[in-house]
């Protein structure tokens, strides 16, 4: 059996086309596990609600929170209490094609070896257009193609439970987790492969600004990545080291110039120090990121608004 965790959020309105999609699903037999995350709230009363028939069709099994744990916490809860075998993943705004987890196990019951295996998926925008991307692939089959060019999203996930629990689930860092438990699975020698299908649809939603509080946890959770790769330095040639220290320092750059004026300075900092390490290939990147740096918000803003009208 397969269990499929989905944790919710905030999100009611759209947790039925999550539902339906497993419950669309070709393979049989499934268990649906939805954890609640809200607050005692109103956002919990229009989760309880929209999720009452399938409650009491016996349909799902459903968890709450006290309180809100963050997506991290609410997938291992589901994924501890589960009950089947294999455990997959899915967002509560997200769907599954039909044949996705059908596709999957038959993916890994031909290929003993492996403990787990992540296909592709499309991606599209709130008004369902399509959104092409090198990041709707699933890549990373090694510890060391994972950190340098690896693409894991938990919902492209399936992977066998006592993995899993031997992994304690993922880890509480603030964010990329899926990231991070990718690194954490193949560094203990378990085995993953790529599914290279799109079998699931990832729904893109216009972020707000990062407040400064956002920018912290995004950069304490770089910070926390590049710790694990240091401590596999030796994988890597010299010219992949500078390509991981100008990665690191392009994105936080990325979360920095998108903030207030003390930010802005901060990510031209970091600007600097990425282009210490870049190639040529990335200059026209880094004249970019300087000069959104550089723009103040409002423009950006502006110009935002023309670009979408």
């Amino acid at each position: 059996m397969i269990s499929v965790i989905i944790p919710t959020y905030k999100r009611s309105s759209r947790l039925p086309i999550a539902i339906e999609s497993v419950l669309g699903q070709t393979y049989s037999p499934l268990e649906i596990i939805v954890v609640d995350d809200n607050d005692d709230n109103e956002y919990r009363k229009e989760t309880k609600s929209v999720l009452k028939k399938y409650i009491s069709q016996n349909k799902i099994t459903y968890i709450q929170h006290k309180s809100n744990q963050g997506g991290c916490v609410a997938r291992n809860t589901g994924a501890f209490a589960a009950k089947g075998e294999y455990i997959a993943f899915l967002d509560d705004d997200d769907f599954y094609e039909p044949t996705k987890l059908e596709e999957q196990i038959n993916f890994l019951n031909n290929n003993p070896q492996l403990d787990a295996c992540m296909c592709s998926m499309f991606r599209i925008d709130e008004n369902n257009k399509q959104i092409e991307s090198r990041e709707n692939t699933a890549r990373g089959e090694t510890l060391k193609e994972a950190i340098l060019d690896g693409n894991l999203f938990t919902s492209m996930l399936l992977i066998k439970k006592n993995i899993f629990l031997k992994l304690e689930g993922f880890s509480e860092i603030p964010r990329f987790q899926d990231k991070y438990f990718h690194y954490k699975f193949l560094n203990l020698g378990y085995k993953i492969g790529v599914l290279n299908k799109q079998l699931l649809t990832l729904v893109e939603h216009s972020g707000l600004r990062i407040s400064y509080l956002g920018a912290k946890k995004i950069i304490k959770s770089l910070d926390l990545l590049a710790e694990f790769e240091k401590s596999n330095k030796e994988k890597f040639t010299n010219q992949e080291i500078k390509f991981l220290k100008y990665r690191r320092y392009i994105k936080i750059s990325e979360v920095l110039c998108e903030g207030r004026f003390n930010e802005k300075i901060k990510s031209l900092i970091y600007i600097v120090k990425a282009f210490i390490y870049a190639s040529t290939k990335h200059y026209q990147y880094i004249g970019l990121l300087t000069l959104k740096s550089l723009t103040p918000n409002a423009i950006i803003k502006l110009k935002t608004k023309r670009d979408d009208s």
